[in-house]
């Protein structure tokens, strides 16, 4: 409160209240200094009050700016290792994306290589058995595999009625004799060779 503020309280002060400059007078009224000592406390008291508030408020500021800041700073570092992962993602996609073009042109090579060789090659001449047993088996196989086509188409043609039911049994037998034989020879080759049972 201004000075000034005082000093128009105290003048109105004496407008109300009987004069008296050495304290209560006997017939007990308040002395001016009693007055003006009471009006500066109470001016004081109000002055420290509204200076706590002030204080208190701008103190609840400062604490709230200082957990924005806090919160931004964790928002920066949180964002800054986002980035990183990000980048790092980004290099190990691309990583990713060269080693799989070197591959599609790897995997193009062979399968041109290959189509080249299956229009020069005939099929029997690239699959070579590396010894006479192995030769063996590979042809048992391939003819045991041909008499279970015939005896399928045999069955189909018997369906379609194409042949008759004695003429499908007659070729059934012939055919399902040779095969045993077949795989009887097929297996002891395979034995002979070490390698596993088929059937």
């Amino acid at each position: 409160v201004p000075v000034k503020g005082i000093e128009r309280a105290w003048k109105i002060s004496k407008c109300f209240l009987p004069f008296s400059p050495a304290g209560p007078s006997r017939d007990g009224t308040i002395s001016e200094d009693t007055i003006r000592a009471s009006l500066i406390s109470a001016v004081s008291d109000k002055l420290r009050w509204r200076m706590k508030e002030e204080m208190d408020r701008a103190q609840a500021e400062l604490n709230a700016l200082k957990r924005t800041e806090e919160d931004l700073k964790k928002g920066h570092q949180k964002l800054e290792e986002m980035v990183t992962r990000l980048d790092q993602e980004v290099a190990e996609v691309d990583k990713n994306i060269e080693l799989l073009r070197k591959k599609d042109e790897e995997l193009s090579s062979a399968l041109e290589k290959m189509e080249n060789q299956s229009e020069n090659n005939d099929i029997d001449e690239v699959i070579i058995p590396t010894a006479p047993l192995y030769k063996q088996i590979l042809n048992l196989y391939a003819e045991e595999n041909a008499i279970e086509d015939t005896i399928f188409y045999l069955g189909e043609a018997l369906r379609r009625g194409v042949i008759d039911l004695d003429v499908f049994l007659k070729h059934v037998r012939l055919l399902s004799r040779k095969q045993f034989q077949l795989r009887a020879l097929m297996q002891k080759a395979r034995k002979t060779a070490g390698l596993s049972d088929l059937y």
